[in-house]
């Protein structure tokens, strides 16, 4: 059966949910943590294991701290402990909670994270008994039902609403949701676990462990999993109702016995789940405050070089990378302002309070210039770099930020000067003869003739360019990015300034015009490098059915208040599994979907999408629409960058570049069908899965 994705309200919920940096904390479980990080450490670990929320915010600590997570056989302990009392003290200070007084008062918080520590614990003891990750269960069944919280947070009334007129029945729920907010909390639960990095595992059990249909899903890579959590949160719900009949999946290999067995542990476990209600204590709040203002500088050194080195892309410039740095000396240490000044190109980054600004000059600039001459002003040189000024109340050692800034910015020159030789190299090529810069044209065969004597063509791109060809194609990506992203950098920046200062309407429509442009300027650059260097894929095992659907989800995120047409057919569902990384082919189908839709008139489809098994070892997905169609002459030219018949403004000619591009990165074969004013066919062959 065949499923259309065109559901406005779902595309906005979707948007809304998806701005979630971490879920929200019950109350309780805030006071609990504070308390624990203070007190007793073990019982932080236990909240941790028992409220997703709060493991969530734990995660994210880990790698904030760089903490490795080996979802796989993850130690819950041993890595809470590598995290410094201060750091966690601020995370629960900070963090988001239910307000369950007042607006969340009719969402049972509680008890969903009672439900989903006992669905845990239940999955993590039937792995046990099918030989399945104990591990990838347990956190599977802990976040099965994140999606849950996030609708608590964000549309309280409505699901309390909904949880009324459900009375408990899940499937009706579903049905509730999806008519009320076009979106079910089991597609918002996968959406978050792939947001926050959690395993495949745990994001195909929050999609589908609740539907009846997932025991027959017997080729999907994590399906023992999947199945875990469904048999545990039936024994969950059955100890919650008093009953002890529950019937487990046929696929999973777990007697009888076994279940009887389990069930008696998990009454135990619920039985012991602190389900006390403690309030806040005003002295475990004073406790941790002081912690906090105990944090010694030494530790906020180590917090700001942990995290520049990670935030300092390659694709940064150095006065963008100066700004950055700017930012982050005021955030960690409390600065009042800082400011680099890079000798070589006399430019500055200037942060004060939230701000930061990007200044240039003919000369050397005095610290009064730039307005770093008042008292408490500290100032370090960087070298042959420049300088750094810093005004903060408090006092630290800014010799070792400097030191630290000298190095990150040392290395970024370094960079520049290596793109600005090969720039050079490639302005002294001059221009290129038609002979060295021709690329082989894919071979063109009429599929058949129609009434209008129009051929179907089919095209199959060359299996790579010449390397000698890619490789010039990728220094000047690289030496258009540096080019370009200064003077971006620049334009945007003054026009945010602008617009700060700036109270007349229409001059405001300006300049926000103005940074829309630039955006789409700095988007041109990124899709000349995705096409010119996309990054090594890393190949894994995924299904087409998930991975369509992830592609579903990327198109819809990008159309967020258009109604699209796009029709799934049940062929896709029953592909065996592939052999590639799921984000770069996943990528390449969304701008060959885009394609599809911008082949209409109104821009919104309908598109269909189709699968079979291919022989010789491929798995083909067809994308088709009925649109206006390629002539033999563009789809000769189809995948070549920046190439487009459309009239100017409405694409730029990427999409078909980049998806060659990546889909040729990771061993697929990609093949056009079109005919003028009846539309395309696009084939995509990918690796199937090794028996």
């Amino acid at each position: 059966m065949a499923s259309v994705l065109s559901n406005v309200s779902a595309r906005n919920a979707a948007f809304a949910l998806y701005q979630l940096d971490c879920p929200a904390v019950h109350p309780d479980s805030v006071t609990q943590c504070i308390k624990s990080a203070t007190e007793h450490r073990p019982a932080l670990i236990h909240i941790a294991q028992t409220d997703p929320a709060v493991a969530i915010a734990m995660f994210s600590l880990c790698r904030q701290h760089n903490v490795e997570l080996a979802f796989e056989n993850l130690n819950l302990e041993q890595n809470i402990n590598k995290i410094p009392v201060n750091k966690i003290l601020k995370t629960f200070l900070n963090v988001r909670t239910f307000d369950v007084e007042n607006l969340h008062s009719q969402i049972p918080v509680q008890q969903l994270n009672k439900q989903a520590a006992i669905r845990a614990y239940a999955a993590k003891l039937i792995a046990v008994k099918v030989k399945a990750n104990e591990s990838l269960a347990f956190l599977a069944g802990l976040f099965a039902d994140i999606g849950l919280l996030a609708l608590a947070e964000l549309y309280p009334k409505s699901l309390a609403r909904m949880f009324e007129d459900a009375n408990g029945d899940c499937q009706t729920l579903l049905k509730l949701e999806k008519e009320n907010l076009g979106l079910t909390h089991n597609v918002i639960s996968r959406q978050l676990a792939q947001k926050w990095l959690l395993p495949q595992a745990v994001a195909d059990s929050a999609w589908l462990y609740c539907s009846p249909a997932a025991d027959k899903l017997e080729n999907l890579a994590n399906i023992e999993i999947v199945l875990t959590v469904r048999l545990a949160d039936m024994m969950a719900n059955h100890i919650n109702n008093g009953s002890n009949s529950v019937a487990a999946p046929a696929a999973l290999a777990i007697s009888p016995f076994d279940i009887k067995d389990i069930n008696e542990k998990i009454k135990n476990f619920a039985s012991k789940l602190n389900t006390s209600e403690d309030k806040q204590d005003s002295l475990i709040i004073k406790q941790a405050l002081i912690s906090l203002l105990d944090k010694p500088s030494e530790q906020n050194f180590t917090d700001l070089q942990s995290y520049l080195w990670n935030a300092v892309k390659p694709a940064v410039s150095a006065i963008e990378a100066a700004g950055i740095i700017c930012e982050s000396i005021c955030k960690k240490f409390d600065a009042q302002k800082a400011c680099i000044y890079l000798e070589a190109k006399k430019e500055a980054a200037k942060t004060v309070g939230y701000s930061t600004e990007f200044l240039a000059f003919e000369d050397t600039p005095t610290p009064e210039e730039l307005d770093f001459a008042d008292a408490g002003t500290m100032c370090a040189k960087l070298d042959t770099i420049g300088e750094l000024f810093i005004k903060a109340d408090n006092e630290f050692d800014i010799s070792q930020i400097a030191l630290l800034v000298s190095q990150i910015l040392s290395a970024k020159s370094a960079e520049e000067y290596n793109i600005s030789i090969a720039q050079a190299l490639l302005d002294n090529f001059g221009e290129p003869t038609q002979q060295a810069v021709q690329i082989q044209q894919p071979q063109i065969q009429p599929l058949q003739q129609s009434a209008s004597d129009q051929p179907i063509i089919q095209i199959e791109p060359t299996a790579q360019s010449p390397d000698e060809m890619r490789e010039v194609i990728a220094e000047i990506a690289a030496g258009a990015a540096h080019e370009l992203n200064n003077p971006l950098t620049v334009i945007s920046g003054r026009a945010q300034i602008l617009k700060q200062q700036e109270t007349d309407e229409t001059k405001l429509l300006m300049l926000k015009q103005i940074s829309e442009k630039t955006e789409q300027a700095y988007e041109i650059v990124g899709q000349l490098m995705s096409y010119a260097r996309p990054t090594k894929p890393h190949i894994r095992t995924v299904s087409p059915f998930i991975m369509i659907n992830n592609c579903i989800e990327k198109v819809n995120n990008h159309y967020l208040d258009e109604p699209l047409d796009i029709t799934i057919e049940s062929s896709i569902e029953n592909l065996n599994d592939i052999e590639v990384d799921a984000e770069q082919t996943a990528e390449a189908i969304a701008q060959i979907i885009y394609n599809s839709l911008e082949s209409y008139e109104s821009g919104n489809g309908p598109v269909i999408i189709s699968g079979s098994e291919h022989l010789a070892g491929f798995v083909e997905i067809r994308i088709q629409d009925q649109g206006c169609g390629m002539s033999e002459e563009t789809v000769k030219k189809a995948s070549e960058p920046f190439y487009s018949d459309k009239p100017a403004g409405r694409q730029r000619g990427m999409g078909l570049a980049i998806a060659a591009s990546l889909l040729r990165n990771n061993g697929c074969k990609l093949l056009l069908e079109s005919q003028l004013d009846k539309g395309t066919i696009v084939s995509i062959r990918m690796p199937r899965k090794s028996e």
